[in-house]
Formats: C-alpha cells, sequence, structure tokens
C-alpha cells in the first residue's frame, strides 16, 4: 500500500525578542562597533572560489591549519576547472594535516566541479544556489555570500559564535540554525555580516570556551554569564584595547564586509 511523502516543514521562525533583549542586543551591537568596528576573516583568500575551498577545509580544523595548506592547493590548482579534474588521491596528500582528508579533497573536488558545470566557473551569490553545492551548508554559505559577495543572507553561526550568543543570553538553543535565526530576528539586517564575525572574532579570542577575558571584554556590563564582575576601567576603554588587538590580528587577513 503507498504512502504519503512526509511534508517537508518550514523552519520555525524565532520567537519575538522581548523590549529587554532587544535593548541588549542594541547596546551589544555599539559595544562591537567600538571594539570590532571592521571585522576580519582569519582564512586567506583572493576570490570567492578560493574562500569557499577555504571554508570547506576548515571543519574540524582549525583556520591556521587550513592557511598552512592553501597556498599549495591554489598553486597547484589556481582555478575551480583545475581543482576540479585533479586526480583525488594528490588532493587528499596536499589537504591532509587538516583532518578527515579523504572527506574534504573530495568535497572542494565536487564544488569546484558545481561551480564550473552548474555555475559557469562563478561561485553562487544566492543563498538557494549555494547549497546546492557540495560541501555546503549554512554556515559556509553565509561565510562565502557576506565575506566574499557582500550579500546578508544570515549570520554566521560557528562554535565560537554560538557560545558568545548564549552567554548573552541572545538563546539556549543549541542548534545553529535556531541560533541563527534568533540573532536575525535580533539585528538588523545590514549588520548581519559585521554582527556574524564579530561574534566570531569575540568567541575565538575574548570570550573563549576556557577562561574567558571578562574582566577585559568591553561587553562586560551587558553580559548576564559574565564571571569576572569587577571589569577594569571603563567599557570604552576595554573596547579600544579590544580593537587594537583585533587590527593587530587583522594583518594580512581580508575585511568581512567591505
Amino acid at each position: 500500500m503507498a504512502t504519503k511523502k512526509a511534508a517537508k516543514k518550514k523552519p520555525a521562525r524565532a520567537r519575538a525578542p522581548s523590549p529587554k533583549l532587544r535593548a541588549r542586543a542594541a547596546e551589544v551591537q555599539r559595544r562591537f562597533a567600538a571594539a570590532i568596528p571592521d571585522p576580519h576573516v582569519e582564512l586567506r583568500f583572493e576570490s570567492p572560489w578560493q574562500l569557499l575551498v577555504a571554508v570547506i577545509l576548515s571543519a574540524q580544523s582549525t583556520d591556521r591549519v587550513v592557511n598552512s595548506v592553501t597556498p599549495e592547493v591554489f598553486r597547484r590548482w589556481p582555478t575551480p576547472q583545475a581543482l576540479a579534474a585533479a586526480e583525488q588521491g594528490e588532493v587528499e596528500q596536499v589537504v591532509k594535516s587538516t583532518g578527515f582528508f579523504r572527506n574534504k579533497a573530495k568535497a572542494i573536488r565536487g564544488a569546484s566541479r558545481a561551480v564550473v558545470e552548474r555555475f559557469g566557473g562563478k561561485v553562487p551569490r544566492t543563498m538557494e544556489e549555494l547549497l546546492e553545492v557540495p560541501g555546503v551548508a549554512r554556515k559556509t554559505a553565509n561565510v562565502v555570500l557576506g565575506a566574499a559577495h557582500g550579500v546578508a543572507s544570515g549570520v554566521v553561526v560557528d562554535t565560537h559564535a554560538m557560545r558568545v550568543a548564549q552567554r548573552l543570553g541572545f538563546t539556549k538553543d543549541t542548534d545553529p540554525e535556531k541560533i541563527e535565526q534568533a540573532l536575525c530576528a535580533l539585528f538588523p539586517q545590514p549588520e548581519w555580516i559585521r554582527l556574524g564575525h564579530q561574534l566570531v572574532l569575540h568567541g575565538r579570542h575574548v570570550c573563549t570556551a576556557r577562561a574567558p577575558r571578562c574582566a577585559e571584554c568591553p561587553l562586560n556590563e551587558a553580559c548576564p554569564s559574565r564571571f569576572d564582575k569587577k571589569p577594569q576601567g571603563s567599557w570604552e576603554e576595554r573596547a579600544e584595547k579590544i580593537r587594537l588587538e583585533m587590527e593587530s590580528r587583522a594583518q594580512g587577513f581580508s575585511r568581512a564586509v567591505r
């Protein structure tokens, strides 16, 4: 007996934020604007395709390791056409240090093939099209669309952004897509690109998983999870210190927002 296929559920919209939560989000946005006004992407790239490859390789790895591998990837295979036609085993050897190298080699070759065969050699500029590319999920698509194309399709949510969003009380969810929905409901769309990378950088270098730098954090007073309730100086002074630190870290990297 034939059975009906289950209808695909549309993702539920985030509940409307309370006025208190909106006020906190506005304060965080104001402080981020002072502390990380021009966020950078800690992956080296010179084109949307290079960024796509780098983000795929960054899964379960560190940006530092990926940045040590991609120069050789792009030297050997400087175009999507070249990487799509590369031998699987040869690509595996080059990307081996990033971990899960067999799957990653297959993914970046498949992504390059899709870019060539389905999109005329150009990385797509819409979420719908990018999600059709092998190895691409929402986080990867948001990074590429925002940092390479300037398209505010959503908010980048990685493990760092997730941790910061939870500590700030913006969400209790652990599912990245639900967290993204909550952030999109809290912040204006023109800020989505910048916000995602601010959250990532803040989580990676300030609001770390272990020993977060709460006393130095410019968001201290706005954070319900702060461990140290006696911050150093004013928030403006802390923001300026973080701004100088981020400027130093940004040397040689591309900006998330152009």
